[in-house]
Parts: C-alpha cells; structure tokens; sequence
C-alpha cells in the first residue's frame, strides 16, 4: 500500500493547493475583462477641420479592464481599453486604445494615460488617429480620466489637449 504521507508531504500538498486557487482566482478575475459589450463617444475639436466632430461607436470591447500586475507584461496592474474586438463597419469611431497604470485598484482618477481615437468622417475617410499621451508627462499634452466603477460596468471618462497645436477631446467610454 502507497504512504501518501511519504509521496506527498503536507507542505507540498498545501502549496500545490494554494497554486491551483490562486491559479483559478486569477483566471476568475480576469475573464471579465474580455470581450465586454461597449459604447464610446468622442467629440475633437481645434484639429483644424482634420477631425472636427462628434463621433460615436458601439460594438465588443476585446479586452476593458484591470490587468493585474502577474498577467500584465509592463509587470505592473493596468487600466486597458482595446476597442474593437472586430470591424467596426462605417461606425464614427474606428478604434480606441487606452491605458493608465494610474487607474487601478480604488483609484478614480489619472493624470497619467495614453489615449488613441481613430475616427470615420462623414465623407467617410480615415484620418491618423487623435493621440494624447500624458506618461510621460510633456509639454502641451495634458488631461484627466476618471472611472466608475459599477457592478458589471465600468466608465472612463477622458477630458484634455494634446500638443498638435491645441486638439481637445471629451471622450467616454463605457463596457457592460
């Protein structure tokens, strides 16, 4: 008769325990963060008529959440944003990027985040996408992204200027 006292001491057998929860609570967590149904709203101005406008977009998120610091490749936790998972279409707003390693945890509100907004105009060309990047932190680029968080719905909010010659955006975004 097998001792499993001999072939598996009880300190292994915890520790392998422990992994495979914390295995699952990490798959758990994440899994929200994928593939979330997603609505955004997007008005520029001061592009000097590049991408003047209002534009909207609605569709699946591939991924709108936390990614915490053991799954993120930056090895630290962050807010992320990829939007959309497929072709947007003719849809108003193409594409969005965002993320802020400052939007994490409790936290409401970043002055450190990177936002990307591509955008369809009416007469249905693509301009290079509107870009404020804040981290770092340089001249002419500035802004604010608050978050709610509610249950199973997350909002960030973005206001601020980039230094191409006094762009604005007021941008929101908000995964189900």
């Amino acid at each position: 008769m097998l001792n499993a006292s001999r072939s598996f001491p009880t300190g292994r057998v915890i520790l392998l325990t422990l992994l495979a929860l914390a295995f699952c609570t990490q798959a758990a967590h994440s899994q929200g963060i994928y593939q979330r149904k997603t609505t955004v709203k997007a008005t520029i101005a001061g592009s000097h008529n590049i991408y003047d406008g209002s534009f909207t977009g609605s569709g699946v998120s591939s991924i709108c959440g936390e990614i915490p610091k053991m799954s993120s490749m930056t090895g630290v936790d962050t807010f992320v944003i990829e939007y959309p998972n497929d072709d947007p279409k003719n849809a108003g707003i193409q594409s969005v990027s965002f993320g802020s390693k400052q939007l994490v945890g409790k936290a409401t509100t970043a002055r450190l985040f990177t936002l990307n907004v591509a955008v369809r105009l009416p007469n249905g060309s693509k301009p290079y996408a509107y870009v404020l990047n804040t981290d770092p932190p340089r001249a002419g680029n500035s802004g604010v992204a608050t978050i709610v968080r509610a249950k199973n719905r997350v909002t960030v909010r973005v206001k601020g200027s980039n230094e191409r010659g006094g762009e604005t955006i007021d941008f929101s975004i908000t995964c189900m």
